[in-house]
């Protein structure tokens, strides 16, 4: 699959080979199974993990069992892996705690359980480096926002690579704009109901590309239902291609530089998914693939706007 960031941006500062897939598997509300299910897609050909130290919807502990079972298998190995993470605000039981009394305090904290969690080599923490480190959402009060993003930006390049931000609107990506390290990923929903499929955020992205911006989606299925299995183009497009509808939808979001956090629980789906991508990437090359992809890409852009 094609990647949909270079593997060293300007955050890095490493040489360390992982870069941004164009699909991640998603761990949200996994709970017991995370552990599992994360093998699951690495075995199935998943190269990136997302997950969030955030107790309520995740189990980063068990994302970091599931990508250590992988490489201990022989699966992968730590360079094969795009693995990100969340800082939560609001979630963490450090907010009660009179050790964490900060928002400064309470992101070290998050992050250094993160590193320990996610480490391929638990007894060795302090080698592991994310690739990057997602601020879950924006506080209610920018100063805080600010304190939070300051805080992690002195925590590039090491332990983590890359910065991003999710659940995010325009005004406060300008905000960080001018941070010294702004944010290299915007994770938001994309869907119809929410400022036209986030048109607005997405356009600034596109503006930022060549710094190394990149947006990522998610509720890409369960926000857009009616439109991925209702639009005749859709449908049009995986007739052609002999796929699902669901993966035509994904192809067309990955060719319009969406990248795609997938969650499902299906080992059937995940084979499905990564391969069935790979059949719409040689069909489309195709000469009349070509020629009947181009106009439901026109449709499709047509819908969520450019």
């Amino acid at each position: 699959m094609s990647t949909a960031a270079g593997a060293d941006g300007p955050q890095s500062g490493t040489a360390h080979a992982a870069s941004m897939p164009a699909m991640l598997y998603g761990t949200a509300w996994k709970k017991e199974h995370t552990a599992d299910l994360v093998y699951e897609a690495i075995k199935a050909g998943f190269r990136g993990i997302d997950t969030a130290h955030m107790k309520r919807h995740y189990d980063e502990a068990g994302a970091g069992e599931g990508i250590r079972r992988a490489i201990r298998d022989g699966l992968v190995t730590r360079s094969d892996l795009w693995i990100q993470t969340k800082y939560s605000p609001f979630d963490e039981p450090y907010a009660s705690d009179p050790s964490t009394p900060t928002i400064t305090s309470q992101i070290l904290a998050s992050v250094s359980a993160s590193i320990a969690n996610l480490s391929p080599d638990p007894s060795d923490p302090s080698v592991f480096q994310l690739d990057a480190l997602i601020l879950h959402s924006p506080f209610p009060e920018p100063t805080d926002t600010l304190e939070a993003w300051t805080a992690l930006c002195t925590l590039t390049p090491h332990p983590i690579r890359t910065l991003g931000i999710s659940n995010v609107t325009l005004p406060t990506l300008r905000l960080l704009s001018t941070a010294p390290h702004p944010p290299l990923i915007v994770q938001n929903r994309i869907r119809r109901a929410e400022r036209a499929f986030d048109i607005d955020v997405r356009r600034w992205v596109a503006s930022h590309s060549s710094s190394g911006m990149r947006y990522q989606g998610f509720w890409t299925l369960t926000g857009n239902r009616d439109e991925w299995q209702q639009s005749e183009f859709v449908g049009r497009l995986a007739s052609a291609a002999v796929v699902e509808r669901a993966t035509a939808w994904y192809a067309l979001l990955l060719a319009s530089d969406v990248v795609v956090l997938n969650g499902t629980t299906s080992q059937e789906h995940m084979h499905g998914d990564l391969e069935g991508l790979e059949k719409v990437k040689r069909w489309r090359e195709t000469e009349a693939g070509k020629e009947l992809w181009d106009g439901c890409l026109r449709e499709f852009v047509a819908m969520i706007g450019k």
